[in-house]
């Protein structure tokens, strides 16, 4: 946990929306994202942690700000070991987490909250937006299930759930979506130095934003009339968390 003076607070709300819901303690959510590649040994400690360079802009400046915080933490994190043959052995996979805030007076207390972990998606082309959606001004966010495979290939792409502005339908944005992710890849995770098959859940977001600044905005969405299911009820971003990991955090990790 760490104390920031008022002009770092200044770049958390310049740069990261906090959520409206407060966690325990009124430590409040923001919207910076961190990913870390993590080498964990047998006994579920990690052993080396790189963090991944930040890709969203808007809070590059913060996250170089709280790199320090971010990798000390998910050092101490610890791990159900996966296993093999019924033996536990070393595994590799990637740490998600997001950064939460609370307010002391002029100064603010930070700390990296686990969010999950798994494989790591890249993502060679964005959906495109459907023309019509813009036209119509409706936004939304698709919850897809994918299997990344132990050669990066991701298969069996389906929504999951979704949400848009005034429950419009979504059908449009799944396909445009689906199109994008037949061309990504996968870095798997590994047990024991062999890829492992992982389903994984993926946000994908449709925002318009604000054409003269480029900064997204936090429209009103609900699950969607074509939604398959209720959609998650905390946010990842856009990171893909994996569902059925070989490597589990352990539940007294903070």
């Amino acid at each position: 946990m760490k104390r920031f003076a008022l002009g770092v607070a200044a770049l958390i709300f310049t740069h990261a929306v906090l959520a409206e819901d407060p966690s325990a303690n009124d430590w409040k959510r923001s919207t910076v994202f961190v990913t870390g590649v993590a080498d964990i040994d047998a006994k579920g400690n990690v052993q080396h942690i790189e963090l991944l360079p930040d890709e969203n802009k808007d809070t590059k400046v913060l996250s170089e700000e709280l790199a320090p915080l971010a990798k000390s933490t998910m050092s101490h994190w610890a791990f159900e070991p996966a296993t093999a043959d019924g033996n536990p052995v070393p595994g590799r996979t990637f740490l998600h987490g997001v950064f939460e805030f609370h307010e002391e007076g002029s100064s603010y207390k930070a700390r990296l909250a686990f969010i999950g972990n798994g494989p790591r998606i890249y993502k060679a082309v964005a959906p495109k937006y459907p023309k019509t959606k813009i036209s119509d001004r409706v936004e939304a966010t698709l919850y897809m299930l994918a299997l990344v495979q132990p050669d990066g290939s991701i298969t069996d792409i389906h929504l999951e759930s979704a949400q848009s502005t005034g429950k419009r339908r979504v059908a449009e944005f799944v396909e445009v979506a689906m199109m994008a992710m037949k061309s990504w890849r996968a870095e798997p995770e590994t047990v024991d130095g062999h890829p492992m098959r992982t389903w994984v859940r993926l946000p994908i977001t449709f925002n318009l934003g604000d054409p003269l600044s480029g900064r997204r905005h936090a429209p009103e969405l609900e699950r969607s009339v074509d939604s398959p299911g209720e959609p998650p009820t905390s946010s990842s971003g856009d990171l893909a968390l994996a569902l059925d990991s070989r490597i589990k955090i352990r539940p007294q990790t903070p």
